[in-house]
C-alpha cells in the first residue's frame, strides 16, 4: 500500500518537475469595472483570472503539499498598479495607475513566476463631464430670454417659468442630473451571511435609497468597524446598486462595514463573524 502511495506522489513530483514551464498560462476572465474616469482618484479595479500551479511532494514525510502562496502584479499598458488584494484562488484587486489617457487600454496579470495573461483593450477611461455636454443648453434655457421682454405682463409669465427651471421635481426626472443633497437618503447593504475569513475575499453588495436612488451612479467610501477593509472605496455603481468584491482583515470576532457617500449619507451593514486566517 505505501509503494503504491509513493508511486502516485511520484507522479505528481514528475509532473511538476518542470516548474513553471510547464503550467499553462493564466487566463483573465474579466476586469471590474470596464469603464471608469480619467484620472479617477484612487479607483479599484478587480481582475479575476484562471491559474494552475505546481504542488510540492515530501517523499519522508509521504507528503503532497497543495499550499498555494503565489503573488502576481497587474498593468494597465505600461504602468503598474499597486496591488491591495491578491487572492491565488483567482481574484486581485488593484489601485488604478494615474496618468493614463482616454481611450481602451490593456490589462496584464504577470504571476511571480513569470507566466503572463494580457486582455487588449478591456479597460475603457473616458474624460470627466463627456456625457454632460448638454447641460450649458439646459442652463440657457431655464428662463433667460424671458428677462428681455421687460413687461409688467410678462414678468408674472417669468415668475411661472422659473418653477421650471430647475427645480428638484424637474432634476429627479432626467438620469443624467446631477445628484444633489437630499436625493439619496440612505445606503443599504445584502445581508452578509455566515461568517468570513480574515483576509480573504467575498463579495458585498450596497443599494442606494432614496428618491433618487436608480440615478446613483457615483462611488461610496468603506469602513470596517474593526480592523481595515479592502478596498476603501466602491463604484461606480450602477442603477443604485454597488456590488464589489472586498477583504476584511482583523482579529476574530464580530464585524460591520459601514458605506458613507460624498454628502455624508451611510448606511451600515449586518453584524458577521469574522475568522482568523490560517
Amino acid at each position: 500500500m505505501k509503494r503504491a502511495a509513493l508511486a502516485l506522489w511520484a507522479v505528481l513530483a514528475w509532473a511538476c518537475s518542470g516548474g513553471s514551464s510547464s503550467l499553462p498560462q493564466p487566463r483573465i476572465l474579466s476586469v471590474e469595472p470596464d469603464t471608469l474616469l480619467v484620472n479617477a482618484k484612487d479607483e479599484s479595479l478587480t481582475v479575476r483570472f484562471e491559474a494552475r500551479y505546481a504542488v510540492s511532494v515530501d517523499y519522508g514525510e509521504e507528503k503532497v503539499n497543495t499550499r498555494v502562496t503565489a503573488t502576481g502584479t497587474v498593468w494597465v499598458d505600461e504602468k503598474e498598479a499597486a496591488v491591495t488584494h491578491f487572492d491565488p484562488s483567482g481574484v486581485v484587486v488593484v489601485t488604478v495607475p494615474r496618468g493614463l489617457g482616454a481611450g481602451a487600454h490593456a490589462v496584464k496579470l504577470r504571476l511571480d513566476d513569470g507566466r503572463e495573461a494580457e486582455n487588449e483593450g478591456t479597460l475603457t477611461l473616458k474624460p470627466p463631464g463627456k456625457d454632460k455636454e448638454a447641460e450649458p443648453e439646459e442652463e440657457w434655457d431655464a428662463g433667460v430670454l424671458i428677462a428681455f421682454d421687460a413687461g409688467v405682463e410678462d414678468a408674472e409669465v417669468d415668475a411661472g417659468s422659473m418653477e421650471d427651471a430647475g427645480t428638484p421635481g424637474d432634476a429627479g426626472s432626467d438620469p443624467d442630473a446631477p445628484i444633489l443633497a437630499g436625493d439619496i437618503t440612505g445606503f443599504t447593504f445584502d445581508a452578509i451571511e455566515g461568517a468570513r475569513t480574515s483576509r480573504l475575499s467575498f463579495t458585498i453588495t450596497v443599494r442606494a435609497e432614496g428618491p433618487r436612488a436608480a440615478h446613483f451612479d457615483g462611488s461610496v467610501e468603506l469602513t470596517s468597524s474593526r480592523g481595515k477593509v479592502t478596498p476603501t472605496k466602491i463604484g461606480p455603481c450602477d442603477n443604485g446598486v454597488c456590488a464589489a468584491i472586498v477583504t476584511v482583515d482583523a482579529t476574530e470576532g464580530p464585524v460591520q462595514l459601514s458605506a458613507l457617500d460624498s454628502y455624508g449619507v451611510g448606511g451600515t451593514s449586518n453584524s458577521f463573524m469574522l475568522n482568523h486566517y490560517q
